[in-house]
């Protein structure tokens, strides 16, 4: 439930009263009362910008968007903030991480690095507001991202079947045949980086699917159509990027995907319910041959998933193995504050701990990162916060009754626990490309949650 706040009742009637009194001029100003038409504009900006351009580029429209945001807190009538238990650790995590970055010893590097968060967190209240108040634009930036997915995903095709460079292999070849050498896509994304472009796969090809599976509700055949072939073609470019990281979480992805599709189609769909119940054996028999084929037919791709489980005879995997040894090491001697926040900090301070030859810009996990930057207790609020936020999308899933919604919520929790279990053996996460569609799809599921939460109260 909503989290009783005297603090945040006083913020809220403060706001308002604000909001009373400056209406006047919104009336009177083509900037005040399209606030919400040049927010959603510049976040739509920062996702198209962010898959062609680096940090640099994108950090403009972050900026821009948070001033809208704030412009909006005080010009937007019904425009307030809002706290419920999820969000509360969310907030529990920046305020570890302002305390982190006091703390830190290079404060400077540490306070560049809080900044970027900031950035963030300001985007997604911005994104988050905005769908309070219009929940019927969400069709439209899941839209833009199944548009730049499908972009991605045909930049992937070409790179991969006509011209890549040399670099993109990207792989450990010293004990490996020739022939199982996998080209490895990297896509349009800045640095490129063939992690870099998995892990955006993971986190938008969800969008892509809801778009389908939207068009599809609706009847529009053609769009859902063509939806479909991106939707194969995207999951195959995914395969195209050699991220292992990515394999895993695309897995856990599809298994949550046909736990959701199920349970819609025992409510939505009865006759393919009970088609699939009386068939299930065979499905499962049909899925599992079809991925043998695949693993026997794709040599390539088989021998990378392979190497997942290699462990110290793969040397990128050894060479993680080091880095994840330092960086526990890094934990323990700042247990409870962390060494401040970025990678600027991590790469001064992991220079302490590192074994000889095993130089690296972070720890290569989401979670010890975080745990490294901030301590122990940002890491306990940031997986807490990671727990209420699905949590509240399946409590919003069974108890609604409109088609739409559970599929919204079921690509958004998709893309969530995909970012969860690519986040257990990469950082990619902290790219924009990832961050930005990362909190659209926690801001869809807060615009869903909330209704829940009134209707609870």
């Amino acid at each position: 439930m909503y989290t009783e706040s005297r603090i945040y009742d006083i913020i809220n009637t403060g706001l308002s009263k604000v909001q009373d009194k400056l209406s006047c001029l919104t009336e009177n100003s083509f900037l005040l009362s399209n606030l919400d038409n040049i927010l959603i504009i510049f976040v739509c900006l920062s996702f198209v910008v962010s898959i062609f351009c680096g940090n640099s580029a994108t950090a403009p429209f972050l900026c821009l968007t948070a001033i809208f945001y704030i412009l909006t807190l005080f010009f937007k009538k019904g425009a307030g903030i809002k706290l419920n238990t999820s969000s509360l650790f969310l907030l529990l995590y920046f305020v570890t991480a302002i305390i982190s970055t006091i703390n830190s010893t290079m404060p400077k590097q540490s306070v560049i690095g809080l900044s970027k968060t900031i950035l963030y967190l300001l985007f997604f209240c911005g994104v988050m507001q905005y769908f309070r108040l219009n929940r019927n634009k969400i069709i439209i930036a899941s839209s833009l991202i199944a548009v730049c997915v499908s972009f991605e995903t045909i930049v992937a095709f070409l790179q991969n079947y006509f011209d890549v460079l040399s670099a993109a292999t990207w792989q450990d070849t010293t004990n490996l045949n020739p022939e199982l050498v996998l080209t490895r896509v990297y896509g349009t994304l800045k640095p490129s980086n063939p992690n870099l472009l998995g892990g955006y796969f993971i986190v938008a090809v969800p969008f892509l699917w809801m778009f389908t599976a939207l068009s599809f509700a609706d009847g529009k055949k053609l769009l859902s159509a063509v939806g479909l072939l991106f939707s194969v073609l995207s999951v195959g470019a995914i395969f195209m990027t050699g991220c292992r990281g990515a394999y895993m979480a695309l897995f856990v992805m599809l298994v949550v995907l046909a736990f959701a599709f199920l349970q819609i189609c025992k409510v939505h769909y009865k006759n393919i319910y009970d088609f699939i119940n009386t068939k299930k054996y065979v499905i499962l028999g049909a899925i599992a041959s079809v991925g043998v084929a695949l693993m026997i037919c794709v040599p390539k791709i088989s021998h990378r998933i392979l190497s997942i489980f290699a462990m110290r005879n793969d040397s990128s995997t050894s060479f993680r193995m080091n880095v994840y040894n330092s960086s526990i090491q890094m934990f323990q001697d700042n247990f409870l504050m962390g060494i401040g926040c970025g990678n600027k900090v991590f790469r001064e301070i992991y220079g302490l701990y590192m074994l000889s030859g095993f130089d690296a810009l972070s720890a290569y996990s989401v979670f010890l990162e975080t745990a490294v930057e901030s301590g122990i207790f940002a890491l306990i609020f940031y997986i807490l916060f990671l727990f209420f936020l699905i949590k509240h999308a399946v409590q919003k899933f069974y108890g609604s009754s409109d088609l739409k919604e559970k599929i919204i919520l079921t690509m958004c929790v998709t893309a969530v626990c995909g970012v969860i279990v690519h986040g257990f053996v990469d950082t990619v996460y902290f790219r924009p490309q990832i961050q930005l569609v990362f909190w659209l799809a926690v801001a869809m599921i807060y615009s869903y949650s909330d209704e829940l939460e009134k209707q609870k109260n």
